[in-house]
């Protein structure tokens, strides 16, 4: 079943593109990440070494293992059985990102469009859209990153010119003024530790049709991906200030609001919001996905399918119990924190470990894989 089933690199470097920046295209968490002033897209920048000192262990143990997922090779590496504890770990991973993603999608449209429309519709018809997309499988969420992607990309270009009559770049003088190292590098360690989308590429390596480029993928990927966060960060911060930008809950949306196109398109809002919609839904679809085959693979069922709507509904549930309860984006501090800490443990703490162990039974794996 697996051989029948291929996606591009570059397919899968504009997924991992998308899901990186959605968090950013929202509500734009670095902004508030030490040193918090406007050396911040200089943080943004370390983070790029931190990032791949952190996801070293996973890439290194997908290219030795590019026939299995990351469920799989850590399966045959720790066991059957705490491969398994650890593939169904994984799996409540991805389906925690997905619930704290829908919580905040559903959280930003009450606020902004829907005031009076209950929570749990749109996040039924958000919710049914991924059932959907999911039931058609890692090939369709792949095209469907090759028509979106681009147009989501040109967007965050195009808006930032656009309004550029409104970017104040004074406010980034003097830089390294008001920033320590030790705050800078703080920053930077925050930013890599969360680039969880490298357990999405890990899951994709035996899908994808080139798996010598996994390296390539990940590179671009994670250069691209940075330099548009800086963009909206500089952007931002250029319209707002720097202390504006900190307060404001949807930053880069409040920044569109300020740009007047034209004399005929008053309001370039509405195209922010499409764009914005589709790249949540997008990475909703994809961590809903991966968590299903996660599941699916540990325990040893050769279909994901059957798993979608069950977790599809585990998240509809708790997405509206978390924003009955409580307020995500006016509260960030949980949020950072659990992400942080799950993101932590599944990115380099889980494969540090394998990687360890990988060195001391090496040989037994290489007879296992070639068995296999």
């Amino acid at each position: 079943m697996r051989d029948n089933i291929r996606i591009t690199s570059y397919q899968t470097i504009l997924l991992i593109i998308a899901f990186r920046i959605v968090i950013a295209f929202s509500y734009l968490p670095a902004i508030n990440t030490p040193p918090g002033n406007q050396d911040n897209w200089i943080m943004i920048l370390l983070s790029m070494f931190y990032t791949m000192i952190l996801c070293f262990p996973i890439l290194f143990l997908s290219n030795k293992f590019k026939d299995f997922t990351l469920v799989e090779y850590l399966e045959l590496i720790f066991g059957k059985v705490l491969g398994k504890i650890i593939g169904f770990f994984y799996s409540l991973v991805f389906l925690l990102f997905a619930i704290i993603f829908v919580s905040i999608m559903v959280e930003i449209l009450d606020a902004i469009m829907f005031p009076e429309t209950p929570t749990w519709v749109t996040s039924f018809i958000m919710i049914i859209t991924c059932i959907y997309v999911c039931y058609k499988g890692l090939e369709a969420i792949g095209r469907g990153a090759e028509i979106f992607v681009p147009l989501i990309l040109a967007v965050i270009i195009i808006i930032p010119i656009l309004g550029l009559d409104v970017l104040d770049f004074s406010v980034f003088l003097p830089i390294l003024s008001d920033s320590s190292f030790k705050d800078i590098n703080s920053g930077a360690i925050d930013i890599g530790i969360k680039f969880l989308d490298i357990l999405i590429l890990a899951m994709i390596v035996p899908y994808l049709d080139k798996r010598e480029d996994l390296n390539k993928i990940f590179m671009k990927s994670l250069v691209y991906s940075i330099l548009i966060i800086v963009l909206m960060i500089i952007v931002v911060q250029a319209a707002l200030g720097i202390e504006q930008a900190k307060h404001a809950n949807f930053p880069f949306f409040t920044f569109t609001r300020l740009i007047n196109v034209f004399e005929i398109v008053h309001r370039i809002e509405s195209i922010y919001v499409i764009i914005w919609i589709i790249s949540n839904i997008a990475k909703i679809t994809g961590y809903l996905f991966f968590s299903t085959v996660a599941l699916s693979q540990t325990l040893k069922k050769r279909d994901n399918k059957a798993y979608i709507i069950p977790m599809a509904i585990i998240m509809f549930v708790i997405s509206i119990i978390i924003k009955e309860k409580r307020s995500i984006l006016a509260v960030k501090e949980p949020l950072d924190k659990i992400s942080l800490f799950a993101s932590l443990i599944s990115i380099f703490i889980i494969p540090m470990i394998a990687l360890i162990v990988y060195f001391f039974r090496r040989n037994t794996l290489k007879d296992k894989t070639s068995a296999k």
